[in-house]
């Protein structure tokens, strides 16, 4: 079975709490307004990879991470991808986030529930431009909810504010993460 991905970051520290393995998924069916990831969108776009091979990438950073976290595009429109991905974490002992533009409510009533036990954290709702926030850790507009869906973490581990992370890779080149202000967007 493989995902079509848009990009991994292997080691990551504002998409959650500690050190974070992410993925961003291609493809997203929602396309909220104002998004600042329209480029994964298109769900013909990305790179189609093995969930085992994904896998193999997470537990090759062995303890340099604590968990992973999936966001897009929109995650669940790979969802039976998306569910292997978590069962595999899920046993290796790693914490599980995700974000989703679907509500909560719309994950049960669309039969994807089954994942929830397999998250520590479910971030959901669509971003609402008009709703934008940059005082809050982890979403993107005011709307949006946090689950805490286990005992391993909760509100405690959120440090509200606007975080971002900038790579310079050997090549020059930057990759900027985060919910950058608007004159980065």
């Amino acid at each position: 079975m493989t995902m079509n991905v848009a990009h991994i970051e292997k080691q990551s520290y504002i998409y959650g709490p500690g050190c974070r393995f992410v993925i961003w998924t291609q493809g997203c069916s929602i396309r909220c307004e104002g998004c600042w990831n329209q480029s994964m969108w298109d769900f013909t776009g990305g790179h189609e990879i093995a969930v085992s091979d994904i896998l193999d990438q997470i537990i090759a950073m062995g303890a340099k991470i604590d968990g992973i976290t999936l966001l897009g595009g929109e995650p669940l429109d790979q969802y039976e991808e998306v569910l292997l991905l978590l069962q595999l974490c899920a046993k290796t002992g790693l914490s599980t986030m995700l974000f989703t533009g679907y509500e909560l409510w719309e994950v049960e009533e669309n039969g994807m529930s089954d994942m929830l036990r397999y998250l520590d954290i479910l971030i959901t709702g669509r971003y609402k431009e008009s709703e934008r926030t940059l005082r809050h850790q982890w979403i993107g507009s005011i709307n949006q909810g946090v689950y805490f869906l286990t005992s391993r973490y909760s509100e405690k581990d959120m440090v509200n504010g606007n975080y971002m992370e900038i790579t310079v890779a050997e090549d020059g080149s930057l990759t900027v993460l985060g919910f950058p202000p608007e004159q980065l967007t």
